[in-house]
């Protein structure tokens, strides 16, 4: 076996070739754990032998390790060969199953082959030294909880939380944390009911797992892990997020997107998760709902041209009508186009002072990212937030990132006090969306936070006629999806 001199993989270090070998027979022994360790791999590289390794070095536990393989094309496998050999078992998928296929494999080989506890772990992920042995205590010291989740930690930023006790909210079928994106405190470092656990690290019972019926491997990806978790809890078990065992995962929040890959499964799954589990006096709120958001986006990237945005929302619409789920067919998800904030930059030359007025539904990212490209086409160009009482806050939040960057300077951008009574340079209006301005503030610009612009006539005429086309398309798909809610709900098992 070649093995690379001094391998580090974050909390798991092996320097020799003996030490490794040595290491490995400690892992292994003719009794099986009552413990698994499922990792889902796709083209993992170096991130899953981290992974691998900081799995094996968890301390005063021993579990086996089984890495289920989507027909990866880089040498992922290779490697996890050459470098653990029989301390872990692959077991190859003939095709990209994706996560849900993946992880739905390696639960039900776990659960044949009799294991207790079962834990599921991302393949860019890695667990603390004491991680695996806290969950599975956890669960033999609750037996009413049937899944408990690691806190989840951003591996670029290792001290501040991605994922804990996540709840789903049915008012605005979203799923919500109070404490991602924070940093990590003690009021975050216990024990705490929710209504999911991410599959990036979590432990399931086996008698749950059975009871629950699985993971549904038609998600391919997202939302699989949140909808099991469901099931577990309508099953009669607790669902718990364990504050002080932590993973650590490559977030990518911090990355700059470059496709509609999450858009779509994230957006596909999340409708139809919620079409199955709202109470029925919710459906026609949830229609119109997703009627809403749909025509949103494709009325307005239609007008911007944006046929990346464009064909993704068509097709998550047009696959929820048909229920058509599994991996992304042809034109769901397309790679960003690099004009997509042409029509803004536009009017960017010919400022060289703007007042931004922030309105209700302004946001911090559309602001910071228009500051950003006028000071790109004029760096001497200057700046005023003008906000009201109620949008201070959000003003201040602004120019305090902006200063930050080291973009500009104080005398760059400030607030406009309330008792100032003079215009500064040109009047741009940041708001929710730009179908609500009634009044025609030509020659004045509106800029809402899907980045969508009345700057001139045909724009203020297009997105005045928003409601009536609002109607007619309400009118055309409003049944189908209502039939389609129905279907899914058929699905459901009695708990």
């Amino acid at each position: 076996m070649e093995i690379i001199s001094d391998l580090c993989f974050g909390v798991f270090t092996v320097k020799r070739e003996s030490e490794l070998a040595d290491f490995v027979k400690k892992r292994l022994g003719d009794i099986m754990s009552d413990t698994a360790v499922i990792i889902c791999n796709y083209n993992g590289g170096e991130a899953i032998l981290k992974c691998i390794g900081a799995a094996l070095e968890s301390q005063n536990i021993l579990c086996d390790i089984y890495v289920i393989d989507n027909a990866s094309t880089d040498d992922s496998v290779n490697k996890i060969d050459e470098i653990f050999g029989d301390a872990i078992t692959v077991v190859q998928n003939p095709e990209n199953l994706g996560g849900s296929g993946g992880f739905g494999r390696g639960l039900r080989i776990a659960a044949e082959k009799g294991y207790s506890y079962i834990m599921l772990l991302d393949n860019d992920a890695y667990v603390d030294e004491d991680t695996v042995k806290k969950l599975r205590e956890y669960l033999e010291a609750n037996p009413d909880v049937g899944i408990v989740g690691a806190k989840i930690m951003m591996a670029d930023d290792p001290e501040r939380i991605m994922d804990y006790a996540k709840t789903l909210n049915f008012d605005t079928f979203m799923d919500r944390s109070k404490w991602c994106g924070q940093p990590d405190s003690e009021e975050a470092s216990v024990p705490r009911d929710c209504d999911f656990a991410a599959a990036t690290a979590a432990m399931v019972r086996r008698e749950a797992l059975i009871k629950c019926g699985g993971m549904d491997e038609a998600h391919f990806i997202y939302y699989d892990d949140i909808e099991m978790s469901y099931r577990i809890k309508l099953s009669g078990y607790r669902v718990v997020s364990l504050g002080n065992a932590r993973a650590w995962h490559d977030s990518g929040m911090r990355k700059k997107v470059s496709n509609t890959f999450a858009r779509y499964y994230l957006t596909r799954n999340r409708h139809r998760f919620f079409a199955k589990y709202i109470p029925e006096s919710d459906i026609e709120r949830f229609t119109e709902y997703m009627l809403s958001r749909a025509f949103s986006y494709l009325y307005g990237t239609h007008y911007k041209g944006r046929k990346d945005i464009f064909d993704t929302e068509k097709y998550i619409l047009e696959d929820f009508i048909r229920d058509r789920r599994g991996k992304a067919g042809e034109r769901r998800v397309n790679e960003l186009q690099t004009d997509g904030y042409r029509r803004i930059e536009e009017i960017l030359p010919g400022l060289q002072s703007a007042c931004l007025c922030l309105l209700d539904g302004a946001t911090e990212r559309g602001v910071v990212k228009f500051c950003k490209k006028l000071w790109e086409r004029r760096p001497n160009a200057v700046i005023v937030l003008d906000a009201g009482a109620e949008m201070r806050q959000l003003a201040e939040t602004c120019q305090r990132q902006l200063l930050a960057t080291g973009t500009c300077n104080e005398k760059s951008i400030r607030i406009k006090e309330s008792a100032e009574k003079e215009t500064f340079g040109r009047q741009i209006y940041f708001c929710g969306h730009v179908k609500d301005i009634v009044d025609n503030m030509l020659p004045d610009i509106c800029i809402d936070s899907h980045e969508n612009l009345i700057a001139k006539e045909q724009d203020y005429l297009y997105f005045r006629n928003y409601d009536n086309s609002y109607a007619f398309f309400k009118a055309l798909y409003h049944d189908s999806v209502v039939a389609t809610i129905y279907k899914i709900r058929e699905e459901r098992i009695p708990c």
